[in-house]
């Protein structure tokens, strides 16, 4: 989420000038600020809808208030919401490729891959250096089936940011498509060291086990998957990955 605070001076004095108005303008004021931090869902929901009807903020901050509204929108699994919100953050910052960022992590939630990596390619354009767009175009090319492709985004975005827990899971589901079981096994290992119990990383490597014959290590990881995420196998195979491929 994006804080940003460089309208407070102005808004403190703008609202000074209307003391009749002093209660409101106080409750303003902490509504902007919830707004443009960390806050719960529900409260970032409201207090952005606040900022959005009072129509006090600029072009930048209008469409950065409709962006963090989409992002709750999104955490509650409202995308269709998220969606239309997403929607007044590009067209009103057209340069907003963080907006363009997460519209596209909602189509991926919604598995329309194509438009998600429509809107990761304007994101891309914009900052061609985010290693956290350039992350999740890979992920998305390579459900798609665009695996070189995908494979060059993920190179990338390790390349800018080392280490980069999204990219190489990205990347490890690329080199499982690519029949590259040991780089698949690499990565997946190295995503695990810092999140034990990522059932996506354990049913891949236990997948990329298997196909190295492996078949105790890769029954282990698929079952420790399954204990935390019963239902992996189904999300992993409409990502193209079984565990018998």
């Amino acid at each position: 989420m994006i804080r940003q605070w460089a309208l407070l001076s102005i808004l403190s004095g703008a609202l000074c000038t209307a003391a009749a108005e002093a209660p409101h303008a106080q409750g303003y004021e902490a509504f902007y600020r919830k707004c443009y931090e960390d806050a719960a869902s529900e409260q970032l929901i409201i207090s952005c809808t606040a900022v959005i009807s009072r129509g006090l903020v600029d072009r930048n901050d209008l469409a950065t208030a409709y962006k963090n509204r989409g992002n709750a929108y999104d955490d509650k699994g409202q995308y269709e919401q998220a969606l239309e919100d997403y929607a007044r953050a590009v067209e009103t910052n057209p340069q907003d490729a963080e907006a363009f960022n997460s519209r596209g992590t909602t189509y991926i939630a919604l598995e329309r891959y194509r438009l998600a990596v429509d809107d990761f390619d304007q994101a891309i354009r914009i900052n061609p250096s985010s290693p956290v767009a350039l992350g999740n175009r890979c992920f998305a090319k390579a459900v798609l089936g665009e695996l070189e492709q995908a494979l060059s985004d993920c190179n990338e975005a390790l390349r800018i940011k080392r280490k980069y827990p999204a990219a190489y899971a990205s990347r490890a589901i690329t080199y499982l498509k690519l029949k590259r079981y040991d780089d698949a096994i690499a990565d997946y290992t190295a995503l695990l060291k810092t999140q034990p119990e990522n059932p996506y990383a354990l049913f891949g490597r236990g997948v990329a086990r298997r196909m190295k014959g492996d078949a105790r290590g890769g029954d282990g990881d698929v079952a420790a998957a399954a204990s935390i995420k019963p239902d992996i196998a189904e999300h992993m195979a409409r990502r193209g990955i079984a565990p018998g491929e």
